[in-house]
């Protein structure tokens, strides 16, 4: 099965092409909004420079960003004259929702945390190292019980320097050492070590309240950085969302 699935983030737009092949990716910057001729070129530029011949039979889109959904999904059916299927949280996922509020929940987490359990088995606890850093706890039986949302080190690294006077803009990396050395090293060490310590402090109290160990896989844009310094993590996947989305496609495809 040929098909193209798309994630719309807040910083890219990851678009996961799904082939006997493999998958192959292609990223666009979600900023700025382009016209939907110019994706669907771009689209059909990728397929013709790396996927010749392939033909594909759908799409899937995750988006979080509505103003780019509509126009999105008019550069799909310039490609493919049929109707992309939108997730929404009352698709078929084998996810139980047990929150207040499932259709204010972002698609990208639904889509991770069905990733997640298809490929590592629940419990399991999915930290996505993105634009925000979200940790989202899947329970025994697929039960999808809540998570957190706080800045991504991108967003904190923004806010220290156009909310201060003196603190100077930093190129993220790795951290040397969590005792920095100039200011530099001070922000770094910050925001990482700083997330890092946040996210194994939550997984933490919510195994007590829950009573339940889950597993803890990795994904996101910053993973690379962030996950080796935790000292719990038992799967990274940096394509997880788009995995994910392959498989609500599968389970909802008519």
């Amino acid at each position: 099965m040929n098909f193209i699935a798309i994630d719309i983030g807040n910083s890219s737009i990851n678009i996961g092409f799904f082939t006997k092949g493999g998958l192959f990716i292609q990223k666009i910057d979600t900023k700025p909004l382009l016209q939907a001729s110019e994706y669907s070129s771009r689209i059909n530029n990728f397929i013709k420079e790396n996927l010749v011949k392939t033909a594909f039979e759908g799409f899937i889109i995750s988006s979080v960003v509505p103003g780019h959904t509509d126009i999105i999904k008019e550069a799909c059916k310039f490609i493919i004259e049929k109707e992309p299927l939108i997730l929404r949280h009352n698709l078929k996922t084998d996810i139980t929702f047990q929150i207040k509020e499932p259709a204010a929940l972002g698609t990208d987490r639904i889509a991770a945390s069905v990733g997640a359990c298809r490929l590592f088995g629940a419990p399991v606890a999915v930290i996505d190292f993105g634009t925000a850093t979200t940790v989202n706890f899947i329970g025994k039986g697929n039960i999808f019980k809540g998570g957190t949302i706080m800045p991504g080190i991108g967003l904190m690294k923004a806010s220290l320097f156009k909310g201060t006077a003196q603190l100077p803009e930093t190129d993220i990396s790795a951290p040397l050492s969590p005792l920095g050395n100039n200011t530099e090293e001070n922000i770094l060490s910050g925001i990482i070590y700083g997330t890092a310590g946040a996210v194994e402090r939550i997984i933490n109290e919510v195994e007590k309240r829950e009573g339940e160990e889950f597993k803890v896989a990795a994904t996101g844009g910053y993973c690379h950085i962030l996950a080796p310094l935790l000292k719990r993590v038992d799967f990274v996947e940096s394509a997880l969302v788009l995995k994910g989305l392959k498989f609500i496609y599968e389970m909802n495809k008519s």
